[in-house]
């Protein structure tokens, strides 16, 4: 969660771009994996190039700000890596190692678990867990992943169910680094795993 300097309108604003990600997922469901994967590097190549102009101060950086200045946070303000790179790169990660729905389930699962967690967690957030983290936040991001996990076909209950979990326990688990990479990777690796290791799941 931010710092309390970062208002709650600020996040709400970050957030609301945020589901811009479900792209990611959307791509992967309905291009071929060669193309997902091509899109994503095309997209990961935009957003360093923005990172590069940014962290640099270069001139046009000065109107882009106008624009993107008020979503930055100011530990990203001082020479860290904005949420989006992240989970970019989480995205052609999760569409080079797993497939279509298991990949699409782990990479929404931190999109829009993330937009509840942070949300409800700043709003009503009152029992402290690591960090800035609350009780509150996390089970919004349960409940909100385990509707993913419902919804997303293809995707055994039980996997689904275990990876909304482990979804959870990585996001609250993540103060050092960003969650917009550990959580689809945890959660991808883990449904990945039980699918290839325990076909008979329910």
């Amino acid at each position: 969660m931010p710092p309390e300097h970062f208002s709650y309108e600020q996040e709400g604003l970050r957030k609301s771009t945020h589901l811009l990600a479900l792209l990611i997922p959307a791509i992967y469901l309905i291009f071929p994996r060669a193309w997902a994967i091509g899109l994503m590097i095309a997209a990961n190549v935009m957003i360093i190039s923005f990172e590069v102009v940014r962290l640099r101060r270069c001139r046009i950086w000065g109107a882009l700000s106008r624009i993107f200045g008020k979503m930055i946070r100011p530990q990203e303000q001082n020479g860290n890596f904005t949420g989006a790179l992240y989970i970019l790169l989480a995205g052609v990660l999760c569409i080079v190692f797993f497939n279509k729905y298991i990949a699409a389930t782990a990479i929404t699962f931190i999109i829009v678990g993330d937009v509840a967690s942070a949300m409800v967690g700043r709003k009503w957030g009152k029992n402290k867990l690591l960090g800035s983290k609350t009780l509150e936040g996390s089970l919004a991001f349960l409940v909100v992943a385990l509707v993913i996990a419902a919804a997303i076909p293809h995707v055994p209950w039980s996997v689904g169910f275990i990876g909304a979990l482990v979804a959870t326990v990585a996001e609250g688990l993540s103060i050092h680094r960003d969650d917009n990479l550990t959580v689809p990777l945890a959660a991808g690796l883990t449904m990945y795993l039980l699918v290839r290791l325990l076909p008979t799941l329910p």
